[in-house]
């Protein structure tokens, strides 16, 4: 048998992601989970021109694979998924943890529609679970009778997560009223998800969870997220965050 060549692939990005997510903490740990969390694909050059993109409109999902550009974790055999609560060890091909030999990310994301700008595409689509500037390497559109084939087995993510009550009353009416209605929903779906890591159980603790243009600071107490404060988020800034369980295992 031929052994596989050595020599680095070479991949180039085809396009860029913009979401509200602006760290890995609060970045869901799966495509889908934040339904409304919208972003936009934009295609770099020469892929932002129209020819490429003509009939996407008639798939309602897309498949992007992309880079995990953020500060990768080194390759590792084994990790702990978050969804095991982060005391079980299972072989990284058995997870989507990307602390893979390479960090390459897979994610379905829902088609809202195309734009055409000054010649230049923009794909808008929705359940992002991608950090806002991520690299796209390529795009594929969804085939249900292929990727969704019948009794299939989901092991260990049979259900979907848990999501906690989301309480506001801590925030002052200023500071609610400052936000959009859309950005309440993704962040209390966001925060519902819980996206601490899975070993803290500080009830007195306060997360930073940067999202849209705010720092939203909150404490998880008797398994209700307690949203404490909104703060506005400087472009430049480093919010104080929690590891996320998003990059240790999935």
């Amino acid at each position: 048998m031929n052994q596989p060549s050595n020599a680095a692939l070479q991949v180039q990005a085809i396009a860029i992601a913009r979401s509200p997510f602006k760290s890995r903490f609060g970045t869901p740990r799966q495509s889908g989970l934040v339904a409304d969390a919208l972003g936009v694909i934009q295609p770099i050059k020469p892929w932002h021109r129209q020819e490429a993109w003509v009939g996407i409109e008639q798939y309602s999902h897309l498949w992007l694979i992309w880079q995990v550009h953020d500060n990768p974790h080194q390759p590792a055999s084994s990790v702990r998924p978050p969804r095991l609560g982060g005391n079980v060890k299972l072989g990284v091909f058995a997870t989507r943890s990307p602390a893979r030999p390479n960090p390459i990310g897979l994610s379905l994301v829902k088609l809202q529609r195309v734009e055409s700008r000054n010649g230049h595409v923009l794909i808008h689509v929705s359940g992002l679970d991608l950090l806002d500037g991520t690299p796209i390497l390529d795009i594929k559109p969804h085939i249900a009778f292929t990727d969704c084939p019948k009794n299939s087995d989901s092991g260990m993510a049979r259900e979907e997560p848990i999501r906690l009550p989301v309480d506001w009353t801590q925030v002052p009416p200023a500071e609610r009223e400052s936000i959009s209605a859309i950005e309440k929903i993704v962040i209390e779906q966001t925060l519902a998800l819980d996206p601490r890591p899975a070993f803290h159980d500080d009830p007195e603790r306060v997360y930073h969870c940067p999202l849209f243009g705010w720092n939203v600071r909150f404490k998880v107490q008797e398994g209700v997220i307690i949203v404490m404060r909104l703060d506005a988020l400087s472009p430049n800034a480093q919010p104080n965050q929690a590891p996320s369980p998003n990059h240790t295992g999935r």
